[in-house]
C-alpha cells in the first residue's frame, strides 16, 4: 500500500478529520493590468456576475466522504477579515462591494448538487492588490456529531501581473468535486483555457500534457485535453498538472489534486515549529507524515516510518535543502528553515510518499 500527499508553507494539513478545498468556478482567479492605466483583463465588473470568479468551500469527513457544510465561516483578503451587510456584500474600508458572501452556492459535487458557502469577487482586485499577488484565507467550524469542530484555514492565491498581450491561464475542472468515495471510482479532468481573460472555445493548435506530481518525482501522463483519473491512479492524494502548449512552447499549466476516500489509510502532514503556516526569520519548520486509519482518524506510525520527500522552489525548480544532497530524499520528517525558505524565493512546495 502506497500513501501520497503534499504540502506547502502557506496552507498545511494537520491532521485534522476534515478535508477542505477551495475551487475556483466561474472565471479564474487571475487579472492582468496595463501599467498606466485603469485597463483590467479581464474585467470582472463587465462579466455577467455568475461568471465572475467564485471561491467555492468543499468540506468532507474524511472517515466517510459526507461533504459538511460550515456552521461558522470567515474570509480574509491578506490578513483582514472581511465583514459583510446584509445584502452579502463586503463593508472593509476600501473594500465597500469588492466581495460578496454567498451562503447557499449551489455546485456539483460528486454528481450530487449541494448548497455550499462561496466568496464571489465583484470588483476588479488590481486596484486593492499594490500590484501584486494575493491571497484569500478561508476558516470556520463545521458541527460532527454534535461538536463544533474547527477545520484548517484553506487559501486560495489571487494572481496579479502586468499585461503583455497574448497571455493564457488555465483552469482545470472535474466532474466529481476531485474526490473518489468507493473503489473503482473515477472521474474526468477538463481543461479550459482562457486568453487575456475570456475563454476560448476553439482549441485548434494547442496539445496537453498531463502530469502526475508524485512523492518520488514528475511522470507524464496522458495527452488529450481530458484526463480520466481512476481510484487505481490515487494513493490517498494525487497532484495533478497539465501544461498547455501552443507552437511547441508552454503558455500556462493549471492544477488540480484528487483525494482517493476509497483508501483505508489516508496521509497527515504535521507542522511544528511556527505559528500558522508561515516561517519567520529564526524560525524552523519540521514537517512530519503519519499514516491514519480513515475509519477512526487514529495514527499508526509504525505502518510508515521511512518517507520520500520531493521539494520545489516557488518557481517549481527542484530544491535541494540545506544538508541534503538532492531535491528527493527518503526521511522521517523534514526541517526547514528560514534560510531555506528565503533560497527557496519564499515558497516551498513539497510532496511525501510511503510504502507500507
Amino acid at each position: 500500500m502506497k500513501l501520497e500527499g503534499g504540502f506547502t508553507l502557506i496552507a498545511l494539513m494537520d491532521g485534522t478529520t476534515i478535508n477542505g478545498t477551495l475551487r475556483v468556478e466561474g472565471t479564474p482567479l487571475v487579472q492582468r493590468y496595463n501599467k498606466g492605466t485603469d485597463v483590467f483583463i479581464p474585467n470582472f465588473e463587465t462579466l455577467a456576475e455568475n461568471s465572475r470568479p467564485t471561491v467555492v468551500v468543499i468540506l468532507r469527513d474524511i472517515s466517510d466522504g459526507s461533504v459538511l457544510v460550515p456552521n461558522s465561516i470567515e474570509y480574509r483578503y491578506n490578513d483582514l477579515l472581511l465583514t459583510f451587510g446584509s445584502n452579502g456584500l463586503s463593508t472593509n474600508s476600501g473594500m465597500v462591494g469588492y466581495f460578496k458572501k454567498l451562503d447557499a452556492y449551489s455546485t456539483t459535487i460528486g454528481g450530487a448538487t449541494y448548497q455550499v458557502p462561496a466568496l464571489r469577487i465583484m470588483k476588479n482586485l488590481v486596484p486593492i492588490s499594490g500590484y501584486d499577488n494575493d491571497r484569500i484565507t478561508v476558516s470556520g467550524t463545521v458541527e460532527i456529531a454534535g461538536s463544533s469542530i474547527a477545520f484548517n484555514a484553506l487559501s486560495k492565491e489571487v494572481v496579479i501581473q502586468e499585461s503583455t498581450g497574448n497571455q493564457y491561464d488555465v483552469l482545470i475542472a472535474n466532474n466529481k468535486g476531485s474526490q473518489l468515495l468507493t473503489a473503482g471510482e473515477s472521474l474526468t479532468e477538463t481543461v479550459r483555457i482562457f486568453k487575456d481573460g475570456a475563454e476560448i472555445t476553439d482549441y485548434t493548435g494547442f496539445t496537453f500534457q498531463w502530469v502526475k506530481m508524485l512523492g518520488a518525482g514528475d511522470t507524464n501522463w496522458g495527452t488529450l485535453r481530458t484526463q480520466a483519473v481512476s481510484t487505481d491512479d490515487v494513493d490517498n492524494v494525487l497532484k495533478l498538472r497539465c501544461d498547455v502548449k501552443k507552437d511547441g512552447s508552454i503558455v500556462a499549466s493549471g492544477y488540480d489534486e484528487v483525494t482517493d476516500f476509497s483508501d483505508p489509510y489516508y496521509l497527515v502532514i504535521k507542522t511544528t515549529g511556527i505559528n500558522g503556516n508561515c516561517v519567520k526569520s529564526g524560525e524552523t519548520a519540521t514537517i512530519t507524515p503519519v499514516a491514519a486509519k480513515r475509519s477512526t482518524g487514529e495514527e499508526v506510525a509504525s505502518l510508515i516510518t521511512s518517507w520520500t520527500f520531493s521539494l520545489k522552489d516557488n518557481a517549481g525548480v527542484a530544491f535541494i535543502l540545506t544538508g541534503k544532497d538532492t531535491a528527493t530524499f527518503t526521511a522521517a520528517n523534514v526541517k526547514i528553515t528560514f534560510e531555506d525558505m528565503v533560497r527557496a524565493k519564499m515558497g516551498l512546495l513539497g510532496s511525501i510518499s510511503g510504502t507500507a
